[in-house]
């Protein structure tokens, strides 16, 4: 058993924690640090990957430090080379690291031996970041965030990092080498770039951060499907998902600028078949370099942080169904009434094209994508105008005697188009038509009258809401008759009615106990307070605006609901329970992910979760179910 061992610092490799052991306990002989830690002085000093870590946790547990997870998740590149792997490929990696079941093939399962994007050669350092480190801690180390390939700029101070004299894979492999001032000289040569290029290194250095900060885990097909819908609604894709690689390379190369890429490898060329970013658009039968996905991600305009939302959304060019019918002849001109569309390509732009058919006959098309809410009333051609168009441009025209402008103009359409479909028919016939509308005229009438006989104590609102199709005719053909048929408002009597408190509290103090214990009992569970309470029982205006004159609903509630602390706490014992249940390892990274719980959150919580769980490992843990009793 160990005696001493030093503290972890934040944002420290554990290669850098080891090597640190190795100058304090003053072993003369690297070996003798290697029995030390792992119990073998065979094992090897890797700085990214480490493995066999169970053996070394095991040595210096006793110490009080925070768990194997933890370790593995802030102290090594595992979530950075992981993030965007199968879940497969995640579980192998880090059963290799915990406990090095498969010596040198942990590279080759993360595609970095293979990655053309490679390795520091040297170990990286923040100047600045160094003399902090010194003058607070006594001593540098090597920093995680500073050995992320493709990151050349410390997220911290924004300054350049520097090569320093230690080499990232020691060809002598059984020794950890620390940082010191010796090798990590203070003058080094740092490259000059613009101030374009210089954004992009620091948003790559955030993002990359993100990814372990975070603990992110994608799927190759939830990855696959959110650049698909990305790329279509960029105008990249077209809707049967074929990309335009032209397109894509030169915006690409015009976005980012051949400075940047090549600083982190990551170069593109529309006339290379192999080019990364033309695989990366298609179905991922391989990993890429985790900075490839962070470039390709923030070009599509999202981050690591949100654009596996769209994993989930299929794109539509033009919105959702129903869709507007923009009939102006129409009773239901602008609204949403079609119910379907066609979709096709445009044979010139290769845009998508719509095609709009409505019951009313009226059918158009439209190029897409549609970019704000103006484009879903926009027409791109009329394909047919309808039997309702042409019914209301012929009653415009031969019965109400309008001139082609007028018409034209309340049709919204073009005077050679009133011309080309206006029908001239014999003055006989028009005749007809219009004893055949004064016919109708006096059907509806009488269809009103009869409609006032039937409920005579009805308003024209409530009328309206009985016949809406008989209240629509009169309103547009026949207006002024309307007005004088109809009901009279009349003067509403102002009752004033008191509310008795008193029984409303018993009221509501009942409704209260009964939701408070029916969501305790949820099996998964839900946030308590005061909002969802309201909301469940349909009270939450009445709760939020007049709980103090409801004396024992107030108490009540305060004795019963749950701050955010507790329900996360509540959260964590449901997690426990319910991996325990599946015979499922309980370690924290599950338990966190299960029940909801981040990084950030107050350090009780994080007491309370490693308590829990260690109650599970030490089989203290009471396993009856206790429910909360009202």
């Amino acid at each position: 058993m160990l005696a001493y061992f030093p503290t972890l610092y934040e944002d420290e490799l554990l290669y850098s924690w080891f090597a640190r052991y190795h100058v304090h306990s003053a072993n003369v002989s690297p070996k003798q640090t290697m029995k030390d830690l792992f119990g073998t002085n065979s094992a090897v000093a890797v700085p990214d990957l480490p493995t066999q870590l169970e053996q070394v946790y095991d040595h210096i547990r006793h110490f009080g430090i925070q768990s194997l997870d933890s370790l593995i998740w802030n102290h090594t590149l595992f979530l950075y080379y992981t993030a965007f792997q199968p879940e497969s490929v995640r579980e192998k990696v880090y059963q290799a690291m915990v406990k090095g079941n498969e010596p040198g093939a942990i590279h080759t399962m993360t595609g970095i031996a293979a990655s053309v994007v490679k390795d520091w050669t040297f170990f990286r350092f923040c100047p600045i970041c160094l003399q902090e480190d010194i003058q607070n801690k006594g001593e540098p180390y090597w920093h995680v965030s500073h050995q992320f390939p493709g990151v050349l700029t410390c997220l911290k101070h924004g300054d350049c990092l520097c090569d320093s004299t230690v080499r990232f894979r020691n060809t002598e492999k059984h020794e950890f080498v620390a940082a010191t001032e010796e090798n990590c000289p203070r003058l080094c040569l740092q490259s000059s770039y613009t101030d374009k290029t210089k954004g992009f290194l620091k948003m790559i250095a955030s993002q990359s951060q993100k990814l372990i900060s975070s603990g992110f885990q994608f799927t190759f097909q939830g990855i696959q499907k959110s650049y698909q819908y990305l790329l279509k609604r960029k105008g990249f894709s077209n809707i049967n998902g074929k990309v335009d690689q032209r397109k894509l390379a030169e915006q690409f190369q015009l976005f980012y600028g051949e400075e940047l890429l090549s600083a982190v490898q990551s170069s593109v060329s529309y006339k290379n078949p192999n080019c990364w970013l033309k695989n990366i658009t298609r179905k991922h039968r391989k990993s890429f370099h985790p900075v490839r996905h962070i470039l390709f991600i923030h070009f599509l305009g999202e981050s690591v942080e949100t654009f596996y939302k769209f994993a989930f959304k299929e794109y539509q060019p033009f919105g959702e169904a129903p869709y507007y019918c923009l009939n102006p002849a129409a009773t239901h001109f602008k609204e949403r009434v079609i119910s379907d569309i066609s979709i096709s390509l445009c044979t010139d732009t290769r845009r998508p094209v719509a095609t709009f058919s409505c019951s009313c006959g009226f059918i158009y098309s439209r190029r897409g994508p549609d970019q704000v809410e103006e484009d879903h009333f926009k027409i791109g051609r009329i394909k047919q105008f309808g039997h309702v168009w042409e019914s209301k441009l012929n009653q415009l025209v031969h019965i109400e005697k309008k001139s082609w402008y007028a018409a034209a103009k309340e049709l919204q359409c073009d005077i050679g188009t009133v011309k080309k479909y206006t029908t001239k028919l014999p003055s006989s016939e028009v005749t007809i038509s219009k004893e055949f509308t004064k016919e109708i005229a006096i059907g509806k009438q009488k269809e009103w009258l009869d409609l006032l006989l039937a409920h005579p104590k009805k308003s024209v609102t409530q009328l309206r809401k009985i016949a809406p199709a008989l209240y629509a005719w009169h309103y547009r053909n026949n207006r002024e008759w309307l007005r004088n048929h109809s009901p009279r408002k009349g003067t509403k009597a102002v009752i004033s009615n008191r509310v008795d408190w008193t029984e409303r509290d018993k009221e509501l103090l009942f409704q209260v106990k009964r939701i408070i214990g029916k969501l305790y009992a949820i099996e998964i569970p839900v946030y308590v307070n005061k909002s969802r309470v309201g909301k469940e029982i349909g009270q939450l205006s009445l709760i939020e605006k007049h709980l103090d004159k409801l004396p024992m609903t107030k108490k009540y509630l305060e004795e019963h609901i749950e701050s955010r602390e507790q329900f996360q706490i509540r959260r964590i014992k449901w997690a426990c329970r319910a991996l325990a249940v599946k015979d499922e390892e309980i370690i924290e990274w599950k338990v966190r992910r299960l029940a909801g719980i981040r990084d950030d959150v107050d350090e009780q919580i994080k007491i309370a979760l490693k308590k829990e769980i260690l109650n599970y490992k030490v089989g203290d843990q009471d396993t009856e179910n206790k429910t909360m009793a009202f």
